[in-house]
């Protein structure tokens, strides 16, 4: 009785290896399939470093049960390699320096989520606006690539554009408006993404994103002038999905507009599957115009998409990741929901190469600022 115990808890343990082994499968070509055509990829590629984990002991159980079987299971985890490669950094020995290499150029990439609140009022010592403009001016970058930047006019508030240009001594700027509204009897906030610089910016493009239906959204690059050898800066941010919609005030319903329904009352799951088709159109909007390039480039980006991801693997094909080339671990960008979540890059295409990289854990955005010092090979 007891053998026939044993016998049968050894077929339930093969069959649910057998189960979850086929459900790696598919979350291992979460890269090569578009979530436009099978919604379930977006999932997957969202749960992968967890599933992951899962095949390793589904692995060690195989050995253990199974012995030759194991080596099938293997085989198996083998072919999220993709994956893999994309979310974790195999560079444990390296350090980050905040002196700049010479010869280098450092870029501070962040999500600045509108710098938070800028009205007079909260700008007390200490408050996170000041924190992060005082982060910003410690990094020493010769390159600022802002993601939801906010900048303010009115008696009420603090306009950021203006302290980063001249007072932290940012001649060069470029500035996308994405949206604009206005606070009755305070003024009006424009909304966007932007890029300043101590380097001459010499030229410059705004390109549309596909987006939600009559949502304005724009991805921009500058060319900048380093010695003799001008470079692009490309800037994106990719459609947020505003997990957090139903917290919004009042004002700000007009940014979800035409998607007010989408924002406030579907489920985060709804929106997660989405925004995940917004954003595999937006990506392929920028892959046709970064092919196009002729010039060495760095991508700055928060892609609200994984490395697991469709997106991600769309976007950077053929590119160095500066986190890849010199993290250790996940790398997460994202301060809510789970470490895994890298969802802010910096890709570059050669000659241009990164020398060191390192994402801060600054709790005071809800995305945490990106450094990394690049050299332009000859």
């Amino acid at each position: 009785m007891a053998f026939f115990a044993v016998s049968v808890f050894k077929k339930l343990i093969g069959i649910l290896c057998i189960v979850y082994s086929g459900l790696y499968a598919l979350a291992a070509f979460t890269p090569f399939i578009n979530p436009v055509r099978f919604w379930p990829m977006t999932f997957l590629a969202l749960a992968f470093p967890v599933i992951f984990i899962g095949m390793v002991l589904v692995c060690i159980l195989g050995f253990l049960l199974f012995k030759k079987y194991g080596w099938f299971l293997l085989l198996i985890m083998v072919l999220g390699y993709s994956n893999v490669k994309a979310i974790w950094g195999f560079h444990p020995n390296t350090t980050f320096t905040m002196q700049k290499p010479v010869g280098s150029i450092r870029i501070l990439s962040w999500n600045v989520n509108e710098f938070l609140n800028a009205a007079i009022k909260n700008d007390t010592p200490g408050n996170p606006r000041r924190q992060m403009l005082a982060f910003i001016r410690q990094s020493n970058a010769d390159i600022l690539c802002f993601q939801d930047f906010a900048t303010d006019s009115g008696k009420h508030f603090r306009s950021t554009l203006p302290f980063i240009r001249d007072s932290l001594h940012y001649p060069f700027s470029a500035f996308v408006n994405n949206f604009s509204f206005g606070i009755e009897g305070y003024g009006i906030q424009r909304n966007g993404i932007i890029i300043f610089s101590r380097l001459p910016i010499v030229d410059s493009a705004i390109i549309p994103l596909p987006n939600a239906e009559h949502y304005k959204e724009d991805f921009q690059w500058v060319t900048l002038q380093y010695k003799d050898q001008p470079f692009r800066l490309i800037n994106v941010h990719l459609r947020s999905m505003n997990l957090h919609g139903s917290q919004a005030l009042p004002v700000e319903s007009q940014f979800y507009k035409p998607d007010t329904t989408l924002f406030l009352q579907k489920s985060t799951f709804s929106k997660l599957r989405y925004f995940d088709k917004v954003h595999v159109a937006q990506a392929h909007t920028i892959r046709s115009v970064i092919d196009t390039m002729q010039l060495p480039f760095v991508f700055c980006g928060d892609l609200n998409a994984v490395p697991s991801s469709y997106v991600y693997h769309q976007l950077s094909k053929g590119l160095q990741d500066a986190f890849l080339q010199t993290g250790w671990g996940l790398g997460g960008t994202y301060d809510s929901i789970s470490p895994t979540l890298r969802i802010d890059v910096m890709l570059m295409r050669a000659p241009i190469c990164p020398i060191q990289h390192k994402t801060f854990p600054l709790h005071l955005s809800d995305h945490y600022p990106s450094i990394c010092d690049i050299r332009i090979k000859q």
